[in-house]
This record gives C-alpha cells, structure tokens and sequence, in this order.
C-alpha cells in the first residue's frame, strides 16, 4: 500500500508540491480512456483550501482508513473515507462556529468581489501526525464581532483538543497604520488568513495579510505552541507604515533544516534598514526574529503598481541552501539564505541569479502560489515547473547553482479560443507533481485553472489537467476531454490538486471535492 501522507500544503515544509511515492499514475496509465472521476463528495460550503491525505488514520467507529481531509468557507472541516466510492457521509464532521456572510461593509472594499458568499476557512490546514491533531483557523461572525479562532482537532474524532480552540489577538508596539498611541492592534476583520499554516519546531505559525487591501492593515505572523496553543511569538512586517500583507496565493511558509522560516510580503511600506518590509522575502527565526530579508532595486515601483513580489510563496530548493520565488512582475529571484542581500539600489546583483519568466506587456504574467521541484535521472539537473497567468506552462533546468533562463519544456496548450494556458486571466495554473522517485517514466505534473475566463473577481469554470513532467509538450488527460463524465464544476482559486495513494484530490466553489483515479 501507497504509505505516502500529505499533511501541509505543498506536501512540505521547503514547499517542493511533489509526491514522490506515486506508483499508480504514471504517464503510460493516465489517459481519456484510462484515468477520470472515480466519484465526489459534497460539502456545505466553497472550498479554498488544498485537501490533506492520511494514510492509515485511526478513526473512531472505522478503524485504520485512508482520509482525505477537506475544510469549507462555511467553517466546517470533513474527514472522508479517500478510496471507498460507496462511503459518501464522512467519517466526521466539524463545525468551527458562524462564517461571516458577504457581503459586508466591515470586510474589504465596496464592492469586494475577491471572495464570493461567506469566510470561514480560508487557509490550508496542517496536519501533525506525532501529535494525531488537525490545527485550522476559522473566521467568524458572532454578535457583531469577528474572530480568527484557531482550532486543534482530534484526527480520530474531530473533536477539539488542547483544551481549544483560541482566539488569535495581540498588541505589538507600532506607530503605523491603525496604530493609538504608539500600539498595533490585531484587528480580524482587517487582516485574511489565506496563506496555509505551517507546523515546525514545535509550533503552528500563521500568518496575515488583507481582505482587497482594505486599510488598516498589516502583515501579521503568529507562532503558537503546538502541545498548548499557547502563543509564543508574533512579527508584524510594517509596524511604522502600513500593508505588507502575508498572502502568497495560498502557498505556506516556508521552513529550513535550521527551523527558521520564510514567506514573502505584498505591497507596503518599506525601509532600506529592514524595519519595515513591504514587497520583501522575510527570514525570522522560529522564534519569529527577523533574521535576514531581501527586496528588490525597484521595490517602489512595484509598491506603485500594485505588484506584490509576494503573490506567490518560496520554494527551498532540496540539498541547496537557495530559496527561489516569483510574483506580480513574472520575475524570478534565486536567493542564498545564508545571505539574503538585503536591498542594493540600481540592481540586484547582489542576489545569486534573478530574471523575466515572462517580460511585462500587454498581458500581466503574474505568478500565484509557487513553483514545484523534481529532480529525475537524465534530466541534467533538477526541474523546476511554474505555471504564470496568460502564459505556458514551462520547467526550468536547475544547473551549476543556477537556473537556466530558457524553458527545458514548454507545454502548447491552449483553450478551445486559443488563450494561452486556457485562461483569459489570473491565476495561472496551481500545480502538484507525483512521480516514483526519480523515475523518469513516472513524472506527471498536475494543474488546476480558470478554463476560459479570468478568476480574479469572479467564480468560474475550472479545468484539471496532467502533462508527462519530462515533456510538457505531452498533455495526458484533461477533465473537458470527457467533461460528462470528468468535470470539474466552479473552480477553486489557487488550490492546487493533492495527489496521494492513486487518486488525484480536487476541491471546487462547487461545494465538492472530487476524486479522480484509474477507471479500473
């Protein structure tokens, strides 16, 4: 049996989106006639956040199952049976208190259109299988108030633990926006929870950024003790200015063998001493200390333009101490974590490498969430695939500490209009890879994405599709070339698929989470 779990998102903490124990879909088994949607399960509410796979979970009544785990923005969280096609009631079900409906002046601009009917959970939940506890974060309405709330569930049961849940709240010094007599306070209707958590050394970090950029508001990074949800650190990104929110499209922090941790800011205030990090790449300590950071030369331009270098999270490329990460402006920045680079005006020739992946145009090229690591035998160096909104999906070799500028592969998708990628707009395609190793005859890369029309402000039709990981110009299976049977239904902005045990996981705005698997 496939024994691989995906507990964070991403699959983990470096952020690489690649199950390497896949031995069941592999290119020359996933196909129109072979591969498809093997049955779904429907929920109360939207899903945005990346469904979770445990392998051989205790669950009360059952017995050892294979879970897959699924959160709603109606603030209720499943745990379903992940291969029984027959198990359609979950195994539990958690209700974690009132969603906020939309709309609503207190939340986002008027009108705010980023987020459709109600928030609840936002962010993809974490997994701690030492401990066999689900931490989430709600958002909540109650009597006029709001609350981020966050919550430790029994696996087996679904019920709270640690004595949970806790309300998130703080003060921290701070004369920037929103600020009264030289404090900042922790205000939830301000500040979004969408980046997913992040559990190391011990603790649960979550972080902050805006609903629509709303002001007040702040970039906001919590630590809380694992064992007693007890907070043990708080950063804010802006303390003298204002933004800098932590949002990277959903994509977690990141964390190195060291324990310290890594995310990437919106726009913002921003100054060249490190005190204030707008459109920044962060390091803090795991006691949530800045320890390093980068921004780029042309920091105020972004600023201006609304092209937050941190629409997307960090990957920690595996055996390097190199952080790579892109955003608005469709550029790459390879960083040495040993040494960040800080800010150099005129040029960033302080960093390792950076460079367009698509030049600024007519189109926007943004890239969302993150890119996702393989490293196969044969192909010369590690890949590294990203997929930019109006643009192909593209790998990167990865060679003598550097990534090559030119695509190793290219896909030649289009959309039945022949819109590059299938989409008019923002996102670009959420990715996963499964692989065996480092087979080569393995590799798929997975995506979700708009199928013709831009998500950023409206729901809309999504796509799944699978592409041999060694030849992008190979498209195995997309869910419209059997849409009666494979359809995907509204998609599910920034979350990419979670492949585990055979099955590939995609949640919807349809009130479903699919399975798709081999036919047979």
């Amino acid at each position: 049996m496939n024994a691989l779990s995906v507990t964070t998102q991403h699959n983990d903490n470096r952020r690489t989106g690649a199950n390497l124990l896949e031995a069941a879909l592999r290119p020359d088994t996933v196909g129109p006639k072979t591969f498809g949607k093997l049955f779904s399960r429907s929920v109360d509410g939207e899903i945005y956040a990346q469904p979770l796979y445990l392998a051989q979970c205790p669950v009360a009544g059952h017995g050892l199952r294979n879970v897959v785990f699924t959160a709603t923005m109606h603030n209720s969280v499943y745990a379903f049976d992940a291969d029984d096609p027959a198990a359609a009631a979950p195994l539990w079900q958690t209700t974690l208190g009132p969603a906020a409906p939309l709309p609503d002046p207190r939340i986002g601009p008027t009108p705010y259109n980023d987020i459709a009917v109600e928030v609840g959970v936002l962010s993809t939940p974490v997994i701690d299988v030492r401990r066999q506890l689900l931490y989430v974060v709600a958002f909540t309405k109650e009597q006029g108030a709001y609350h981020h709330t966050l919550h430790a569930l029994d696996l087996s049961t679904g019920r709270e633990a640690l004595g949970g849940p806790v309300r998130i709240a703080a003060t921290v010094p701070g004369s920037g926006a929103g600020s009264s007599h030289g404090t900042l306070t922790f205000t939830a209707n301000r500040q979004n929870q969408r980046s997913a958590l992040t559990l190391a050394n011990d603790r649960v970090y979550v972080a902050f950024a805006s609903y629509g950029d709303k002001d007040p508001y702040h970039g906001w990074v919590f630590g809380f003790d694992a064992d007693t949800l007890r907070q043990t650190g708080v950063y804010v990104t802006t303390p003298g200015t204002t933004r800098g929110g932590v949002w990277q499209a959903g994509q977690g922090l990141g964390v190195d063998n060291d324990g310290n941790v890594y995310f990437v800011t919106g726009n913002g205030g921003f100054r060249e001493d490190g005190t204030e990090l707008g459109d920044a790449v962060v390091k803090l300590t795991p006691g949530l200390v800045l320890a390093d950071w980068f921004s780029p030369f042309n920091n105020a331009d972004l600023d201006r333009a609304d092209a937050d270098l941190g629409s997307a999270g960090p990957l920690l490329v595996p055996g390097t101490r190199l952080l790579l990460h892109g955003g608005k402006e469709s550029k790459f920045y390879l960083l040495d974590t040993g040494s960040m680079g800080h800010f150099h005006a005129g040029s960033d020739s302080q960093i390792v490498q950076s460079f367009f992946v698509e030049r600024p145009g007519l189109l926007s090229h943004h890239i969302h969430g993150g890119p996702v690591y393989w490293n196969f035998r044969g192909g010369g160096g590690p890949w590294l695939y990203i997929w930019p909104e109006q643009a192909f999906l593209r790998a990167y070799r990865f060679a003598g500490g550097l990534l090559q500028t030119t695509p190793v592969s290219t896909s030649t998708t289009t959309d039945p209009t022949g819109n590059p990628g299938g989409s008019l707009g923002m996102p670009g395609g959420a990715l996963s890879l499964s692989a065996l190793g480092d087979d080569p005859a393995t590799g798929i890369v997975w995506a979700t994405h708009p199928y013709r029309d831009d998500a950023n402000q409206q729901v809309v039709g999504g796509i799944v599709r699978a592409y041999r990981a060694t030849d992008l110009t190979q498209e195995l299976w997309n869910s419209k070339m059997n849409a009666t049977r494979d359809d995907v239904g509204l998609y599910a902005k920034f979350a990419p698929p979670t492949v585990a045990g055979g099955k590939v996981y995609v949640p919807t705005f349809s009130k479903t989470l699919h399975v798709y698997g081999l036919l047979s």
